[in-house]
């Protein structure tokens, strides 16, 4: 009963919560291993961010190998030798930034690895910024393709790509980025829909959210004896309804004085007016859970504007 509890509360929060370990995939797994498998980052708490996202952020993304470490558990630099450049100028070292925090990155002497660095070697996302992956893994060929994209419609077509033939870590990853991405969304054409459609499945997954973005119908996942997150937030945001007549001041309208919390006809405006400014405004998985009620009026005041929140 407890564990049930525990697992539930773990997949509601699993993008803004604990992650017990350095790279936990799929998603849903990462719930799991919160309760079975804590691990020395247990205790570093920030939200989830996916590869993709940090690639974004960051100045420069690398595939390298480890040639030395400040120490175990010690701040400082580590040096990395560079096999291949994915974002930023070439070059043939880098150095990441190491903590001494319960967020410390982890850098391990030897590995080969992804990292996701800022312009002066702080290692973005923590430990989510350094992936240890074989230079033949599925996620790195989907970020070597996200790399190469050139344009938004390449980079939707790489994000479909890894989702429509990646494995479950891969395709979560990959949905869970686009499904918080309105302007990419609105440039999901009919091939990609249909493709989306089909690497959908009876599972609870982050897919689900797109395809209800998308306006596409979703497959339920079965009962379980936790939350199917995912699928009620994509349940919540399909139903098409009089808010998609309205524009951005009577969707702003409903946003500030609808009921406090995760009340869903405030959640499907907020929904309708990211999409009709085809803009991320603020990160769905915040508000989807119920924002304070003090956010209400600012994400109201996102919408009139089309202008994100930023906190």
């Amino acid at each position: 009963m407890i564990a049930g509890t525990l697992l539930a509360a773990a997949a509601l929060l699993l993008f803004e919560t604990r992650r017990p370990a350095r790279r936990i995939a799929p998603l849903l797994v990462a719930a799991i291993w919160l309760l079975l498998a804590p691990r020395p980052a247990s205790a570093c708490s920030k939200r989830h961010e996916t590869p993709f996202e940090l690639f974004d952020e960051a100045a420069r993304v690398a595939e390298v190998r480890v040639e030395q470490v400040p120490g175990r558990h010690k701040a400082g630099m580590a040096r990395l030798r560079v096999l291949r450049t994915l974002k930023g100028s070439p070059r043939a070292m880098l150095e990441g930034q190491e903590t001494n925090t319960s967020c410390h990155v982890g850098y391990r002497t030897g590995r080969r690895a992804i990292v996701f660095l800022g312009p002066r070697g702080e290692t973005l996302g923590q430990y989510e910024g350094y992936l240890e992956r074989r230079a033949d893994d599925p996620l790195v060929h989907a970020l070597r393709a996200y790399a190469a994209a050139r344009d938004p419609d390449a980079r939707v077509r790489a994000l479909v790509d890894a989702i429509a033939t990646g494995p479950a870590a891969v395709k979560d990853e990959a949905a869970a980025f686009l499904m918080n991405r309105p302007d990419l969304l609105a440039r999901v054409d009919v091939p990609s829909r249909e493709r989306l459609l089909v690497a959908a499945d009876a599972r609870d997954q982050p897919l689900l959210i797109v395809l209800a973005r998308l306006e596409l119908d979703f497959p339920q996942p079965p009962p379980a004896s936790y939350r199917n997150y995912y699928a009620e937030l994509a349940a919540i945001l399909r139903p098409r309804d009089e808010l998609d007549d309205l524009g951005p001041e009577a969707l702003a309208e409903q946003i500030e004085n609808g009921p406090d919390g995760a009340n869903p006809q405030r959640l499907r405006a907020m929904d309708r007016c990211e999409r009709l400014h085809a803009r991320k405004l603020f990160s769905l998985t915040w508000y989807a859970q119920g924002a304070a009620a003090y956010l209400w009026p600012r994400l109201a005041a996102a919408c009139r504007t089309g202008e994100p929140l930023a906190l």
